[in-house]
């Protein structure tokens, strides 16, 4: 390919045009990209079920490509990624800086594989992984990867940390800056193009969330790699690379697609990918297990919430690896703990997701170690069996979580905390409560978006500018009610300071001081004796106090902002005082007249401000008083607008949906030891479970049945509201109503 820098810088600013033209959504000021809308009767529009199974260069010298493409029919795939690759080819290449896989021995297995999965009508996607590529590469093409500080190529460990320059590797990670990206990339691309027949390209590893650090030539000339003017011009190369890959698939076929890699989490990186999200046909959520020590069970719909805030109505596809994921530590040739595989699986499914279902190596998993196949067999063959039901509409919830991927890269959170402490609280609380939530980004926070919700929670969303407050102003005006904490709204949307939050007025609240923090979560380090954490005193009583008439104070959080507040508090401020030694334990200022938490009523709507961050105190520690009290809150402001409650024993998510058929509700068991460890071997099977369902439109159930236990279910109904009891809930059920 001839093309020079100029020229691609043409064609990328044509492909942005031409990727923005047509998409039939004007782009507001303020308001974010266009989103592409793609037909909804597309494939990859309504696509449920994704099994890939990555090849390693050893696989052509025994892969039997019938048990292969046999496996994928048996499972109900409906459509694979295969591995082309950039990093070494499975197809006899005629690109000169291709290496070609050592066993191929003249084979086409990418064609051979493209092909039998073609005859099964399984849709075939072309991976790659261009954020690396060979190292031996870089004698004949040095420009083409990552470098350190002192000019060293940057190596990645084949046991141990990226980014080692120590470590002998035979990859290295290629800069997205590089000719690389212009010229080999795009020559990857057209020729399997013009020889296969694949419905797109995914493009694995890249982008990237995080601007990746790079010290080479070009880099330099743009300037430190950790600083934002870097990330901007990462972030604009990113965009015109993912336009450009996007116009030459589709010169090769209007038809055809092209993706990237855009999981984050509710953490998010250093970039903003909204304007590749704008356009992406899906968003791929690529944590594939809930890795680390203290992680939730609900990490995949978690991770389906987030991705679906983000595309809205297009899939979210949530990747699950069928190997092994606990804690830190990865056994990719070994087949995972099925109660945890399966429940990753069931999760995506209740968030509303796509099943991607993930393994490595044909010889590690179709001769050395088949029971990942099984799992797959019959999740991804029941799901099938019940498709229809998992095409849903709308969400059934009138809670709205608000997550900002903005605040995260931007804000700076006390010593010790973290910024994802207050969402992963209050979503654990949710989640404990039984309380059906849709997940928000700040960005959407215009009043056609809340006018849906009764209730908003923002948890610690420090960052928000001046059209974002107004239109939780109308939110409250128009009935909805509120509950934040901490620091929400004082920093504009840039992270500067204000002199006030931009919700003290919703609130009845002031700011009288900067925030304080105390005790453990003060410092990184844990003090030899470090001082108690606060207490907060009642003041007098009210709905959000319930369970706590028989003391006079009760648990406070690790920060919180100095306020006066209007009307009587009802929890006030107590000094921290000594915890050692006993003989110190008393507080020298019990009474302060700080209030800790505001309240109003009008009308329908209700508010709460938390001054402490009470959510994120609770993630951090599991105190019992702080997860009461915003228990307590959200159910006040709920009063008796809740659309879904569900009776009975255990930790169970809820999922509520309307359906193409009628309506379905998803019930997911959490009841675990190890609901936030690394993994659970195992879950403690429930009771009944007794369901009262408002429905959003005025239509009378027809049948109901029970999708994981496959009976009949009895549903009784008056009106709009429905009832029945789901008997008995071992990991998952689905309770399909048609309407």
């Amino acid at each position: 390919m001839e093309s020079t820098r100029r020229d691609f810088g043409m064609m990328a600013g044509a492909a942005i045009a031409a990727t923005m033209a047509g998409t039939g959504t004007a782009t507001a000021a303020g308001q974010g990209p266009a989103q592409r809308r793609y037909p909804p009767d597309a494939w990859h529009q309504r696509m449920k079920r994704i099994v890939h199974v990555n090849f390693n260069e050893r696989d052509p010298e025994h892969f039997d490509v019938e048990a292969w493409a046999g496996y994928l029919a048996a499972a109900q795939a409906q459509m694979t990624y295969l591995s082309g690759t950039n990093v070494v080819a499975f197809y006899p290449t005629a690109l000169p800086d291709l290496p070609v896989s050592k066993w191929l021995n003249g084979r086409d297995l990418f064609g051979e594989c493209a092909r039998a999965a073609k005859a099964r009508g399984i849709r075939v996607m072309g991976r790659f992984s261009i954020d690396i590529a060979q190292s031996a590469l870089a004698e004949r093409h040095p420009d083409w990867f990552c470098r350190t500080r002192d000019g060293a190529l940057v190596r990645r460990s084949l046991v141990g940390a990226p980014d080692d320059p120590s470590a002998s590797s035979e990859y290295a990670p290629t800069c997205q800056f590089s000719s690389y990206y212009t010229d080999f990339v795009p020559a990857l691309f057209n020729e399997i193009l013009s020889r296969y027949p694949v419905d797109g390209i995914y493009t694995n590893g890249w982008p990237s969330p995080d601007a990746v650090v790079c010290y080479c030539a070009n880099c330099r000339k743009i300037g430190d790699p950790h600083s934002r003017e870097y990330q901007d011009a990462f972030l604009k190369r990113a965009v015109d690379l993912w336009a450009t890959y996007d116009a030459l698939v589709k010169r090769h076929d209007a038809r055809l697609i092209f993706t990237g890699n855009l999981g984050g989490g509710f953490q998010g990186g250093n970039l903003d990918l909204s304007q590749l999200a704008a356009i992406a046909p899906w968003f791929m959520a690529d944590n594939q297990g809930r890795g680390g020590i203290g992680a939730p069970a609900w990490d995949a719909s978690q991770q389906t919430r987030i991705g679906r805030a983000i595309v809205g109505d297009r899939p979210v596809t949530n990747i699950t690896a069928a190997y092994e994921i606990a804690g830190d530590i990865r056994w990719r040739n070994v087949t995972g703990n099925p109660i945890e595989v399966r429940s990753r699986m069931f999760q995506t499914l209740a968030a509303g997701g796509v099943i991607h279902y993930h393994w490595l190596g044909y010889q590690q998993g179709f001769v050395e170690d088949r029971r990942w196949q099984q799992i797959g067999r019959d999740v991804l063959g029941w799901q099938a069996a019940n498709d229809r039901h998992f095409h849903n509409i709308r969400s059934i919830a009138n809670v709205a979580l608000v997550v900002s991927q903005r605040s995260n890269r931007l804000y700076d959170p006390p010593a010790g905390t973290d910024t994802q402490d207050a969402v992963q609280g209050m979503y654990q609380i949710l989640t404990e409560m039984r309380v059906p939530f849709d997940v928000l980004l700040d960005s959407q926070l215009t009043p056609e978006a809340l006018a849906r919700y009764a209730v908003l929670i923002l948890p610690n969303i420090a960052l928000m500018s001046d059209a974002q407050a107004r239109a939780i102003r109308t939110f409250v005006q128009n009935g909805g009610s509120l509950l934040s904490s901490f620091e929400t709204g004082l920093y504009d949307e840039n992270g500067a300071p204000r002199p006030e939050f931009a919700l003290a007025d919703i609130h009845g609240m002031r700011r009288i001081g900067r925030r304080e923090s105390y005790g453990r979560a003060s410092t990184a380090t844990r003090p030899a004796f470090p001082g108690s954490s606060a207490i907060q005193r009642i003041g007098r009583r009210h709905p959000i106090l319930a369970g706590f008439e028989q003391t006079d104070w009760i648990q406070g959080s690790s920060c919180r902002v100095p306020i006066s507040a209007d009307g009587t508090p009802i929890l006030t401020f107590v000094a921290q005082y000594p915890w050692y030694p006993t003989e110190g334990v008393y507080s020298r200022q019990p009474h302060t007249p700080y209030p800790t938490i505001a309240v109003r009523e009008e009308g329908r709507s209700r508010r709460v401000y938390l001054a402490s961050d009470i959510e994120a105190g609770y993630w951090r520690s599991g105190a019992g008083d702080l997860g009461d009290l915003v228990t307590n809150a959200i159910r006040w402001l709920l009063a008796d607008r809740q659309l879904i409650a569900v009776e009975g024993e255990g930790l169970i998510e809820i999922h509520g949906w309307e359906t193409e058929p009628g309506y379905a509700l998803h019930l997911v068991n959490f009841t675990s030891p190890a609901f936030r460890a690394s993994a659970a071997r195992s879950l403690c099977p429930l009771g009944d479970q007794k369901v009262t369902m408002t429905l959003p439109g005025d239509r009378t159930i027809r049948q109901a049945r029970l999708l994981r236990a496959g009976r009949p279910l009895s549903v009784r109904q008056r009106g709009t509201m429905i009832e029945f009891t789901v008997p008995r809930l071992v990991d998952y059920e689905v309770v399909a109503l048609e309407a």
